[in-house]
């Protein structure tokens, strides 16, 4: 665990307070942090309905097209008031509210204005334009999909770029030095439009590998939104930070992982050979590499994978899908691994970890609204709305009559759309985008 100053941590805390109203001094660390209790909630899943955090939900089926088709890897996904941006390894779509497809931003390739591949996306939505992460330069685009410029990234002590990439605020950007040798003197730099770094955050945990370690663990989640802050987290650390719009970087929240975190003494005995090895005992990465962490004014929702931990623990049912393997493919020790998702709740400091869908075993909040599947958010839009994402062929095969008549429906009228929608759409197209006006 990352620990800061005892004066830094009475100021995260004020900070934290000023930010998002009085809270409670219970499950507080001795630091002063409050604390996201995963350790003390496993084994503890609970049904929680979606029309505790919406009123109602929109369904914005996407135009399918042969110059937008949309396939299960889906990385990034931004709304704002007018637009839909869909993010993979190699595309990025651009629909209107409607769900009609408006153009592609920017292509593969190697020339001007074309990117290798997307790394992180973020938007300035005051200036309409967006920013791709795309290795030793970040890449900004109207949202029309016109290049407007590229702007490079600096490097580590170790002539890497800064990873993980967003926009902040006033032609700033926030990046993660990955810390592969261990020693890195900082871990978070400020950088603006020229590529020149505006302020430096301390490593506070350094450690002095053998040999350099390439592991995930030692990168970083995908910033996050609350307010005007910047939420950031290492992957390898249990503490949940936030920039201000001071660009003062404070410690917010401790996510508290027991044994199962990613200690200092595994990070030292990581064996880039042998990953069962590396992390024998248990280990949560926080959140799960597929969803985001997203954040509101009153909840935090996350996401984590457990690799390895003992049997004795329980966990939800989980959809299992049989891997092609290629011919003459050797397959080593499979990793047992478990995805959970959770809530953390700000006025009362409870954390709820959440079971998955009796039929569809799919994670997140059931859908009592009108019957539909689980709904989670993978964004926070600036207009209070809750987004999550579902894939068509999901919906066709799940959402039945008998699916629904096992399931709470509270709105008949909001049923009977969805069911309208059922039957225009086929599983071959396009995701439907699921937007939750908040309460």
């Amino acid at each position: 665990m990352k620990r800061t100053t005892i004066t830094l941590l009475k100021i995260g805390l004020l900070a934290c307070i000023s930010l998002f109203g009085c809270r409670k001094e219970s499950r507080d660390k001795p630091d002063g942090l409050a604390v996201i209790d995963i350790i003390n909630n496993l084994g503890k899943y609970q049904t929680i309905p979606v029309s505790e955090f919406v009123s109602e939900l929109e369904y914005i089926p996407l135009e399918t097209d042969l110059e937008c088709l949309i396939g299960e890897n889906i990385r990034d996904l931004i709304v704002t008031t007018t637009h839909i941006f869909i993010v993979s390894d190699n595309y990025c779509y651009a629909f209107g509210r409607d769900g009609k497809f408006l153009n592609r931003i920017g292509r593969i390739g190697n020339g001007p204005g074309e990117y290798q591949v997307i790394g992180n996306l973020s938007v300035d939505e005051q200036n309409k334009t967006l920013f791709f992460e795309n290795f030793r330069n970040v890449f900004e685009y109207s949202w029309d999909g016109v290049f407007q410029k590229s702007i490079p990234i600096p490097e580590n002590t170790n002539k890497s770029p800064l990873g993980d990439v967003s926009f902040v605020r006033n032609n700033l950007f926030i990046g993660h030095n990955h810390n592969h040798v261990g020693n890195e003197p900082y871990n978070f730099l400020l950088f603006d439009t020229l590529g020149q770094v505006v302020k430096s955050f301390e490593n506070h945990v350094k450690i002095n590998h053998t040999k350099p370690s390439y592991f995930i663990a030692e990168r970083a989640i995908k910033p996050f939104r609350m307010s005007e802050s910047i939420f950031v987290k290492e992957n390898s650390n249990d503490t949940l930070y936030y920039l201000n719009k001071y660009n003062e970087m404070i410690a917010g929240y401790i996510f508290d992982l027991g044994n199962f975190g990613y200690s200092i003494q595994k990070r030292l005995n990581a064996n880039q050979r042998d990953y069962k090895e590396t992390i024998k005992g248990g280990l949560i990465h926080i959140p799960n590499y597929n969803m985001p962490i997203v954040g509101t004014p009153r909840y935090l929702f996350f996401s984590f994978t457990a690799e390895e931990v003992p049997k004795n623990i329980p966990f939800p049912a989980k959809r299992v899908r049989i891997p092609v393997i290629p011919p003459g493919f050797k397959v080593t020790g499979r990793i047992d691994s478990h995805s959970v998702v959770g809530i953390y709740f700000f006025e009362n400091q409870i954390t709820r970890l959440l079971d998955a869908d009796h039929i569809s075993l799919i994670p997140g909040l059931m859908n009592d609204v009108d019957g539909g599947l689980s709904f989670w958010p993978r964004y926070y839009s600036s207009d209070n709305e809750l987004i999550d994402i579902w894939q068509s062929y999901d919906m066709k095969e799940f959402l039945t009559d008998k699916y629904f008549a096992s399931h709470e429906i509270k709105n008949p009228q909001a049923h009977k759309k969805l069911k309208e929608l059922l039957n225009k759409i086929s599983a071959a197209d396009n995701p439907v985008v699921v937007i939750g006006k908040m309460k």
